[in-house]
């Protein structure tokens, strides 16, 4: 027979998760080499939103919950194919062959895009876990500490209790299609940083005539043929796996890094009165489950 019961009703469960919910933050960055271009990305998010079902089985699911970008900057660099303008004629000169004449140029060479997508949310549909119960040793603690020195000193052992997922399943980051916007004019821009600084701007215009639609050289040169949307998605998700790496930094977090609830251990009675000391009893054999209308602990005193 168990000889403490510790409950929180659902309601009490839900704030309890969005504490741990709104403590949770990662950041990560990562660069690679895909052949045709190179990219890399920073990544920093939190956590919002979301709703919790406690199921009769002792599972618990958790659903809908935002994962907000607040920083996601993206950089494409490639080389851009090198094309010619020839040097010609603007005003001739019938006895000196030319008055005023364009001296040509070429341009070409690696340019690389900056994206700031930060902002963008994706989402966690589903996460389902358990609760398990660990047991913490304050790692301040001195070995020749008495659990009263520990209560003194404020490092006393602790029951922790953990969301442990079974599963973490995030959704592909959405990317809008304004994204080809943002694409189109940082390629603009790092063609214009190629220019040579005398260029005119008729010949800027002649020039930009020339090439044309700038996604389809974009498309060109990184090979893919849907929208960049599309491409940036695959990237992103598939390529870096950050869909990955957000499952399994949620799933870590829940398990091990912040606890649902915890409390101390000896388990205080009576607190600390002038010259009478504290009145604590030793918890074992805790166990934690759920059911649809609660969270329920067990323990018993030894």
């Amino acid at each position: 027979m168990n000889h403490v019961t510790i409950a929180a009703s659902e309601k009490a469960f839900e704030q309890l998760f969005k504490a741990v919910r709104d403590n949770f933050t990662v950041a990560k960055s990562d660069s690679a080499n895909f052949g045709p271009f190179s990219a890399s990305y920073a990544i920093q998010l939190h956590l919002a939103g979301g709703s919790i079902q406690l199921n009769n089985d002792g599972t618990i699911e958790i659903k809908t919950v935002d994962v907000v970008f607040d920083v996601l900057k993206v950089q494409i660099c490639f080389d851009l194919p090198g094309f010619c303008i020839p040097s010609f004629c603007i005003i001739p000169d019938p006895w000196n062959g030319c008055l005023v004449g364009f001296p040509g140029f070429c341009i070409g060479g690696p340019v690389c895009l900056p994206l700031d997508l930060s902002g963008l949310v994706s989402e966690i549909n589903d996460i389902k876990a358990r609760l398990n119960p660990k047991y913490f040793v304050d790692p301040g603690r001195l070995p020749t500490w008495s659990d009263l020195d520990a209560e003194f000193a404020g490092k006393p052992n602790q029951w922790q209790i953990y969301i442990d997922p079974d599963w973490v399943s995030v959704d592909p980051i959405d990317i809008p299609a304004s994204v080809g916007n943002m694409v189109e004019n940082a390629l603009r821009n790092a063609i214009n940083n190629l220019f040579p600084g005398w260029l005119p701007g008729w010949a800027k215009d002649l020039i930009w005539a020339f090439l044309g639609p700038l996604l389809g050289v974009l498309k060109g040169v990184l090979g893919f043929l849907d929208s960049f949307e599309d491409f940036l998605q695959d990237l992103l998700g598939n390529q870096f796996d950050i869909l990955g790496f957000i499952e399994t930094a949620v799933a870590d977090y829940l398990a091990s890094k912040y606890p649902i609830y915890q409390f101390e251990d000896p388990y205080p009675i009576l607190p600390q009165d002038g010259l009478l000391i504290p009145v604590k009893i030793p918890l074992r054999n805790l166990t934690a489950t759920v059911n649809t209308n609660e969270m329920i602990v067990l323990a018993d005193v030894g």
